[in-house]
């Protein structure tokens, strides 16, 4: 029989996956696209003529997994990509201001319920957190390594 420790931990587990679904489905309503390209256009707001390589070690999600996000905001008209003067290969981002009305309007947190808590907790207790996250994955043997690298709410569909 399954302790009462494991299903309390189970339900907490349970709270923060529902929170986050929640919280993506409050900024598809007011927003009209996802959470991480919500947290991507924060983040471009907040650093602006930032590369795509550092949006995504920004958002820590693979190059090709923010491209791919980048290509829909930029068709929706809320990003635009400029050349570099000096080196042609080097892709800046900028919101358009369709993109800055988004940010302005997106519930908070606009990193996300995760990441925003988090950033919140006391670095022994986040650094605890780490620790024992890495034992629970060491335990479940059929990871897929690559979701390390894709945005909460894509996995979550």
């Amino acid at each position: 029989m399954t302790s009462p420790l494991v299903l309390d931990t189970l339900q907490k587990f349970r709270l923060i996956i529902g929170a986050v679904r929640q919280h993506s489905r409050a900024l598809e309503a007011a927003c009209g696209i996802g959470g991480a390209q919500v947290w991507m256009l924060a983040t471009i707001a907040a650093t602006p003529d930032i590369t795509v390589t550092q949006l995504g070690q920004a958002l820590s999600i693979h190059v090709s997994t923010a491209s791919n996000l980048l290509d829909k905001l930029a068709r929706a008209g809320l990003v635009e990509r400029l050349r570099g003067e000096e080196d042609r290969r080097v892709v800046r981002l900028r919101l358009t201001d369709q993109g800055r009305e988004i940010v302005a309007r997106a519930p908070l947190p606009l990193t996300g319920l995760v990441v925003d808590a988090l950033e919140k907790l006391p670095a022994d207790a986040l650094t605890r957190l780490d620790e024992d996250l890495a034992s629970l994955i060491k335990q479940m043997n059929l990871l897929d390594q690559s979701a390390a690298n894709e945005p909460l709410s894509n996995l979550l569909r």
